[in-house]
């Protein structure tokens, strides 16, 4: 599996990150940071800090809580700074997530509802940036969840949002 530790630069000022930089839950009030472009402001979101340019990658995460989380990845140019309608916008992310009732795929022209047939906690992310897919899996039993087709052409980061209070998501 790849090495992916969270980026605190990026991470939204209320998120709070592990000290080991592999596991994020929404904190108690929004810390006082310095501002810079990389940093999201608007959602509750943060991204790895390893990008990937080419080749094949896999992470494995895991989702508690269940109030709401998204996971995926995003390019190097995926907008943080405005308030938007998501975290998705201009096909820029690509991630699987639920609101805490349903599980959907999302980009910023997709919203597809997601059936799986147990309720994971662990899931796998999968990009071949070659072929330009990303694909999601039930961790525990390999089974498929989802797959993005996409033309990455920059860098993609691994991408984290958390929803609401009480969620902690944790790179395995």
């Amino acid at each position: 599996p790849a090495d992916v530790t969270l980026d605190p630069d990026t991470a939204h000022p209320r998120l709070s990150l592990s000290l080991d930089r592999r596991s994020v839950k929404l904190g108690e009030r929004r810390q006082d940071l310095p501002d810079n472009p990389k940093r999201f402001d608007s959602d509750y979101c943060v991204l790895g800090s390893q990008g990937f340019t080419t080749g094949r990658h896999y992470w494995e995460v895991e989702v508690g809580g269940r109030r709401g989380w998204a996971v995926g990845a995003a390019r190097e140019t995926a907008r943080r700074k405005e308030k938007t309608v998501g975290p998705h916008q201009k096909r820029e992310i690509w991630c699987v997530g639920t609101n805490g009732k349903k599980y959907q795929a999302l980009t910023a022209t997709e919203q597809t509802a997601l059936s799986p047939s147990e309720r994971p906690r662990r899931f796998g992310v999968y990009l071949d940036y070659e072929r330009g897919q990303l694909c999601f899996y039930n961790a525990e039993s390999m089974t498929h969840i989802h797959t993005f087709n996409a033309s990455f052409h920059e860098r993609i980061f691994p991408f984290f949002r958390i929803l609401a209070k009480g969620t902690r998501i944790k790179i395995c």
